[in-house]
Protein backbone atom coordinates (compact mmCIF):
# COMPACT_ATOMS: atom_id res chain seq x y z
CA UNK A 1 0.00 0.00 0.00
CA UNK A 2 1.33 3.42 -0.89
CA UNK A 3 2.05 5.78 1.99
CA UNK A 4 -0.62 8.33 0.98
CA UNK A 5 -3.32 5.69 0.61
CA UNK A 6 -2.30 4.13 3.92
CA UNK A 7 -2.56 7.39 5.82
CA UNK A 8 -5.86 8.22 4.14
CA UNK A 9 -7.29 4.93 5.37
CA UNK A 10 -6.14 5.74 8.90
CA UNK A 11 -7.77 9.18 8.74
CA UNK A 12 -11.04 7.58 7.71
CA UNK A 13 -10.79 5.17 10.62
CA UNK A 14 -10.51 7.99 13.14
CA UNK A 15 -13.62 9.66 11.74
CA UNK A 16 -15.75 6.71 12.71
CA UNK A 17 -15.51 4.42 9.68
CA UNK A 18 -14.46 0.79 9.95
CA UNK A 19 -10.76 0.30 10.63
CA UNK A 20 -8.93 -1.75 8.00
CA UNK A 21 -7.54 -4.97 9.36
CA UNK A 22 -3.88 -3.89 9.21
CA UNK A 23 -2.67 -5.20 12.56
CA UNK A 24 -3.23 -8.88 12.01
CA UNK A 25 -3.30 -11.39 9.24
CA UNK A 26 -6.09 -13.68 10.35
CA UNK A 27 -8.94 -13.77 12.82
CA UNK A 28 -8.38 -15.02 16.37
CA UNK A 29 -4.67 -15.57 15.82
CA UNK A 30 -3.98 -14.47 19.40
CA UNK A 31 -6.57 -16.79 20.97
CA UNK A 32 -5.28 -18.01 24.33
CA UNK A 33 -2.69 -15.24 24.69
CA UNK A 34 -2.89 -12.69 27.51
CA UNK A 35 -0.97 -9.40 27.49
CA UNK A 36 -0.23 -7.92 30.90
CA UNK A 37 -0.01 -4.14 31.13
CA UNK A 38 0.02 -1.76 34.07
CA UNK A 39 -2.64 0.93 34.20
CA UNK A 40 -3.32 4.44 35.49
CA UNK A 41 -6.78 3.61 36.81
CA UNK A 42 -10.21 5.18 36.40
CA UNK A 43 -11.35 6.58 33.08
CA UNK A 44 -7.88 6.42 31.52
CA UNK A 45 -7.93 2.62 31.75
CA UNK A 46 -11.60 2.51 30.76
CA UNK A 47 -10.82 4.29 27.49
CA UNK A 48 -7.90 1.94 26.85
CA UNK A 49 -10.15 -1.07 27.35
CA UNK A 50 -12.95 0.26 25.15
CA UNK A 51 -10.79 1.50 22.27
CA UNK A 52 -7.84 -0.91 22.30
CA UNK A 53 -8.38 -4.06 24.36
CA UNK A 54 -11.97 -4.90 23.38
CA UNK A 55 -11.48 -4.45 19.62
CA UNK A 56 -8.36 -6.62 19.76
CA UNK A 57 -10.17 -9.33 21.68
CA UNK A 58 -13.10 -9.30 19.25
CA UNK A 59 -10.91 -9.45 16.16
CA UNK A 60 -7.93 -11.52 17.27
CA UNK A 61 -8.93 -13.33 20.46
CA UNK A 62 -6.24 -11.48 22.45
CA UNK A 63 -6.90 -10.95 26.16
CA UNK A 64 -5.48 -7.80 27.75
CA UNK A 65 -5.12 -7.42 31.51
CA UNK A 66 -4.56 -3.94 32.98
CA UNK A 67 -3.21 -3.71 36.55
CA UNK A 68 -3.71 -0.16 37.88
CA UNK A 69 -0.80 1.36 39.78
CA UNK A 70 1.46 4.36 39.63
CA UNK A 71 3.99 4.54 36.81
CA UNK A 72 6.76 4.62 39.43
CA UNK A 73 5.52 1.42 41.07
CA UNK A 74 5.22 -0.36 37.72
CA UNK A 75 8.72 0.75 36.79
CA UNK A 76 10.08 -0.57 40.09
CA UNK A 77 8.46 -3.98 39.44
CA UNK A 78 10.03 -4.18 35.98
CA UNK A 79 13.48 -3.21 37.27
CA UNK A 80 13.25 -5.69 40.15
CA UNK A 81 12.52 -8.66 37.89
CA UNK A 82 14.34 -8.25 34.56
CA UNK A 83 14.54 -11.99 33.89
CA UNK A 84 10.82 -12.52 34.46
CA UNK A 85 9.06 -9.20 33.83
CA UNK A 86 5.51 -8.91 35.17
CA UNK A 87 4.31 -6.95 32.12
CA UNK A 88 4.49 -7.31 28.36
CA UNK A 89 3.97 -3.58 27.89
CA UNK A 90 4.59 -0.85 30.43
CA UNK A 91 2.95 2.56 30.57
CA UNK A 92 5.46 4.99 32.02
CA UNK A 93 5.74 8.75 32.28
CA UNK A 94 8.64 10.95 31.19
CA UNK A 95 10.32 10.81 34.65
CA UNK A 96 10.40 7.00 34.56
CA UNK A 97 11.74 6.58 31.04
CA UNK A 98 15.47 7.25 31.70
CA UNK A 99 15.63 4.47 34.31
CA UNK A 100 13.86 1.99 32.03
CA UNK A 101 16.14 2.83 29.11
CA UNK A 102 19.33 2.72 31.21
CA UNK A 103 18.39 -0.71 32.57
CA UNK A 104 17.54 -1.93 29.05
CA UNK A 105 14.21 -3.05 30.47
CA UNK A 106 12.30 -1.81 27.43
CA UNK A 107 13.01 -2.13 23.72
CA UNK A 108 12.72 0.44 20.92
CA UNK A 109 9.37 0.30 19.16
CA UNK A 110 9.33 -1.95 16.10
CA UNK A 111 6.53 -0.44 14.02
CA UNK A 112 6.17 0.39 10.34
CA UNK A 113 7.42 3.80 9.32
CA UNK A 114 3.91 4.85 8.27
CA UNK A 115 2.66 4.24 11.80
CA UNK A 116 5.52 6.16 13.41
CA UNK A 117 4.84 8.99 10.95
CA UNK A 118 1.41 9.39 12.54
CA UNK A 119 3.04 10.83 15.68
CA UNK A 120 3.11 14.60 16.10
CA UNK A 121 6.43 16.27 15.25
CA UNK A 122 8.96 16.38 18.12
CA UNK A 123 6.54 14.59 20.46
CA UNK A 124 9.04 11.84 21.37
CA UNK A 125 11.59 12.74 24.04
CA UNK A 126 13.61 9.51 24.08
CA UNK A 127 14.43 8.68 20.48
CA UNK A 128 13.02 5.36 19.32
CA UNK A 129 11.89 4.37 22.81
CA UNK A 130 8.23 4.66 23.67
CA UNK A 131 5.01 5.57 21.90
CA UNK A 132 3.54 8.76 23.43
CA UNK A 133 -0.04 8.04 24.47
CA UNK A 134 -0.97 11.36 26.03
CA UNK A 135 0.57 14.68 27.00
CA UNK A 136 -0.43 15.94 30.43
CA UNK A 137 0.22 19.21 32.23
CA UNK A 138 -0.08 20.28 35.84
CA UNK A 139 -2.58 23.08 36.35
CA UNK A 140 -4.21 24.68 39.37
CA UNK A 141 -7.74 23.84 40.36
CA UNK A 142 -10.08 25.01 43.09
CA UNK A 143 -13.74 24.61 43.97
CA UNK A 144 -15.32 27.74 42.52
CA UNK A 145 -18.31 27.57 44.89
CA UNK A 146 -16.30 27.24 48.08
CA UNK A 147 -13.02 29.09 47.42
CA UNK A 148 -12.93 32.86 47.00
CA UNK A 149 -10.84 34.64 45.80
CA UNK A 150 -9.66 32.29 43.03
CA UNK A 151 -6.38 30.41 43.30
CA UNK A 152 -4.08 31.69 40.56
CA UNK A 153 -0.58 30.65 41.62
CA UNK A 154 1.04 27.83 43.57
CA UNK A 155 1.97 30.45 46.16
CA UNK A 156 -1.76 31.04 46.73
CA UNK A 157 -2.03 27.53 48.16
CA UNK A 158 -0.37 28.91 51.33
CA UNK A 159 -3.24 31.36 51.94
CA UNK A 160 -4.71 31.18 55.49
CA UNK A 161 -8.25 30.66 54.14
CA UNK A 162 -7.12 27.34 52.60
CA UNK A 163 -5.99 25.75 55.86
CA UNK A 164 -6.78 22.02 55.69
CA UNK A 165 -8.25 22.39 52.20
CA UNK A 166 -5.30 21.64 49.89
CA UNK A 167 -4.37 18.24 48.47
CA UNK A 168 -1.54 17.26 46.13
CA UNK A 169 0.19 14.34 44.50
CA UNK A 170 3.36 13.10 46.14
CA UNK A 171 6.65 12.54 44.33
CA UNK A 172 5.88 8.92 43.48
CA UNK A 173 3.52 10.44 40.92
CA UNK A 174 5.04 12.49 38.10
CA UNK A 175 2.61 15.28 38.90
CA UNK A 176 4.18 15.70 42.31
CA UNK A 177 7.61 15.99 40.69
CA UNK A 178 6.34 18.71 38.34
CA UNK A 179 4.76 20.58 41.26
CA UNK A 180 8.08 20.55 43.15
CA UNK A 181 10.03 21.68 40.08
CA UNK A 182 7.58 24.51 39.43
CA UNK A 183 7.98 25.70 43.03
CA UNK A 184 11.75 25.40 42.82
CA UNK A 185 12.20 27.25 39.52
CA UNK A 186 9.73 29.99 40.47
CA UNK A 187 11.93 30.70 43.48
CA UNK A 188 15.33 30.62 41.80
CA UNK A 189 16.03 26.90 41.91
CA UNK A 190 16.51 24.20 39.27
CA UNK A 191 16.70 20.43 38.82
CA UNK A 192 20.13 20.66 40.49
CA UNK A 193 18.77 22.76 43.36
CA UNK A 194 15.22 22.02 44.49
CA UNK A 195 15.85 23.55 47.92
CA UNK A 196 13.74 26.63 47.09
CA UNK A 197 10.92 24.29 46.08
CA UNK A 198 10.94 22.58 49.45
CA UNK A 199 11.03 25.97 51.17
CA UNK A 200 7.90 26.97 49.27
CA UNK A 201 6.31 23.62 50.10
CA UNK A 202 6.88 24.24 53.81
CA UNK A 203 4.83 27.42 53.52
CA UNK A 204 1.98 25.42 51.96
CA UNK A 205 2.25 22.43 54.33
CA UNK A 206 -0.11 23.76 57.07
CA UNK A 207 -2.90 23.81 54.48
CA UNK A 208 -2.28 20.33 53.07
CA UNK A 209 -4.86 17.80 54.17
CA UNK A 210 -3.62 14.92 51.99
CA UNK A 211 -0.80 13.83 49.71
CA UNK A 212 -1.23 10.76 47.51
CA UNK A 213 0.50 8.81 44.77
CA UNK A 214 -2.84 8.00 43.16
CA UNK A 215 -4.37 10.27 40.54
CA UNK A 216 -7.74 8.59 41.07
CA UNK A 217 -7.53 9.14 44.82
CA UNK A 218 -6.85 12.86 44.37
CA UNK A 219 -9.73 13.07 41.90
CA UNK A 220 -12.05 11.60 44.53
CA UNK A 221 -10.83 14.06 47.17
CA UNK A 222 -11.80 16.99 44.93
CA UNK A 223 -15.08 15.43 43.81
CA UNK A 224 -16.15 14.70 47.38
CA UNK A 225 -15.02 18.18 48.55
CA UNK A 226 -12.60 16.71 51.06
CA UNK A 227 -10.05 18.97 49.34
CA UNK A 228 -10.90 22.26 47.67
CA UNK A 229 -7.71 23.33 45.91
CA UNK A 230 -4.39 22.06 44.64
CA UNK A 231 -2.26 21.20 41.61
CA UNK A 232 -3.72 18.51 39.37
CA UNK A 233 -3.53 17.04 35.89
CA UNK A 234 -5.26 19.16 33.27
CA UNK A 235 -7.19 16.21 31.84
CA UNK A 236 -8.56 15.13 35.20
CA UNK A 237 -9.75 18.67 35.89
CA UNK A 238 -11.34 18.82 32.45
CA UNK A 239 -13.17 15.54 33.10
CA UNK A 240 -14.54 16.94 36.38
CA UNK A 241 -15.77 20.05 34.58
CA UNK A 242 -17.51 17.92 31.97
CA UNK A 243 -19.24 16.05 34.78
CA UNK A 244 -20.57 19.34 36.17
CA UNK A 245 -18.17 19.68 39.10
CA UNK A 246 -17.41 23.33 40.04
CA UNK A 247 -13.64 23.03 39.56
CA UNK A 248 -11.50 25.66 37.86
CA UNK A 249 -8.73 24.92 35.35
CA UNK A 250 -6.03 27.59 35.62
CA UNK A 251 -2.53 27.82 34.18
CA UNK A 252 -0.51 28.83 37.27
CA UNK A 253 1.53 32.01 37.36
CA UNK A 254 4.64 29.87 37.83
CA UNK A 255 4.20 28.43 34.34
CA UNK A 256 3.02 25.22 32.74
CA UNK A 257 4.95 22.02 33.43
CA UNK A 258 4.03 18.75 31.79
CA UNK A 259 5.10 15.31 30.70
CA UNK A 260 4.28 12.58 28.22
CA UNK A 261 2.87 9.18 29.07
CA UNK A 262 4.50 6.45 26.99
CA UNK A 263 3.73 2.84 26.28
CA UNK A 264 6.74 0.59 25.80
CA UNK A 265 7.40 -3.03 24.78
CA UNK A 266 9.05 -4.78 27.71
CA UNK A 267 12.26 -6.65 26.97
CA UNK A 268 11.69 -10.37 27.29
CA UNK A 269 7.99 -10.41 26.49
CA UNK A 270 6.90 -13.80 25.18
CA UNK A 271 4.34 -12.22 22.86
CA UNK A 272 6.10 -9.66 20.62
CA UNK A 273 3.57 -9.96 17.79
CA UNK A 274 0.64 -9.38 20.14
CA UNK A 275 2.50 -6.39 21.61
CA UNK A 276 2.89 -4.97 18.10
CA UNK A 277 -0.81 -5.49 17.39
CA UNK A 278 -1.69 -3.62 20.59
CA UNK A 279 0.46 -0.65 19.63
CA UNK A 280 -1.01 -0.57 16.12
CA UNK A 281 -4.54 -0.57 17.47
CA UNK A 282 -3.66 2.21 19.90
CA UNK A 283 -2.30 4.40 17.10
CA UNK A 284 -4.89 3.69 14.43
CA UNK A 285 -8.06 3.19 16.45
CA UNK A 286 -10.21 5.77 18.27
CA UNK A 287 -8.04 5.96 21.41
CA UNK A 288 -6.52 9.39 20.69
CA UNK A 289 -9.85 10.94 19.77
CA UNK A 290 -11.57 9.57 22.86
CA UNK A 291 -8.76 10.75 25.13
CA UNK A 292 -9.15 14.25 23.68
CA UNK A 293 -12.92 14.02 23.98
CA UNK A 294 -12.95 12.94 27.63
CA UNK A 295 -9.82 14.55 29.10
CA UNK A 296 -9.20 17.44 26.71
CA UNK A 297 -5.67 16.15 26.08
CA UNK A 298 -3.82 17.45 23.03
CA UNK A 299 -3.44 14.32 20.84
CA UNK A 300 0.05 12.92 20.37
CA UNK A 301 -0.71 11.90 16.78
CA UNK A 302 -1.77 13.80 13.69
CA UNK A 303 -5.35 12.59 14.10
CA UNK A 304 -7.98 15.06 12.89
CA UNK A 305 -10.36 15.62 15.78
CA UNK A 306 -14.09 15.93 15.19
CA UNK A 307 -15.22 19.58 15.40
CA UNK A 308 -17.10 19.06 18.66
CA UNK A 309 -13.96 17.66 20.31
CA UNK A 310 -11.58 20.26 18.91
CA UNK A 311 -13.89 23.04 20.11
CA UNK A 312 -13.56 21.86 23.71
CA UNK A 313 -9.81 21.47 23.95
CA UNK A 314 -8.12 22.67 27.11
CA UNK A 315 -7.59 26.47 27.21
CA UNK A 316 -4.07 26.56 25.81
CA UNK A 317 -5.25 24.61 22.76
CA UNK A 318 -3.49 22.62 20.07
CA UNK A 319 -0.16 24.41 20.53
CA UNK A 320 -0.17 23.76 24.26
CA UNK A 321 2.91 21.54 24.19
CA UNK A 322 4.97 24.46 22.93
CA UNK A 323 4.09 26.36 26.12
CA UNK A 324 5.54 23.75 28.48
CA UNK A 325 8.53 24.71 30.61
CA UNK A 326 11.62 22.58 29.86
CA UNK A 327 12.46 19.72 32.21
CA UNK A 328 15.73 17.75 32.27
CA UNK A 329 14.37 14.23 32.78
CA UNK A 330 17.85 12.70 33.07
CA UNK A 331 18.53 14.86 36.13
CA UNK A 332 15.07 14.16 37.51
CA UNK A 333 15.80 10.43 37.28
CA UNK A 334 19.14 10.90 39.03
CA UNK A 335 17.77 12.95 41.94
CA UNK A 336 14.24 11.66 42.33
CA UNK A 337 15.02 9.12 45.03
CA UNK A 338 16.55 11.85 47.20
CA UNK A 339 13.59 14.13 46.55
CA UNK A 340 11.10 11.44 47.53
CA UNK A 341 12.92 10.76 50.79
CA UNK A 342 12.99 14.47 51.66
CA UNK A 343 9.34 14.95 50.64
CA UNK A 344 8.29 12.09 52.91
CA UNK A 345 10.23 13.61 55.81
CA UNK A 346 8.83 17.08 55.20
CA UNK A 347 5.21 15.91 54.94
CA UNK A 348 5.13 13.84 58.13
Amino acid sequence: MKRRSFLQSLALATSGLALPNIAWGQEKRFEGITLNINGYGGDYDRILVETVAKPLEEQTGLTVMHTPSTAAAATARILASPANPPFDLIMADSPNMPDLIKAEAITPTDLDADLIAMLSPNIREFGDHGIPMSASSMVLTHNTKLVDPPVESYADLARPDLEGRVATLNLENGGGVLFLLALAKANGGSEDNVGPGFEALRRIKPNITSTTASTVNLLQLFEQEEALAGPFWDGRVFSMQRAGKPMSLIVPVEGLYGLRSYINPVKGTKHPEAVKAYLEQLLTGPFMTEMSRFFGYVPTTRVQLPPDVAANMIPYGENGLQNLQPVDWQKVAAYRGEWIAQFNREMR
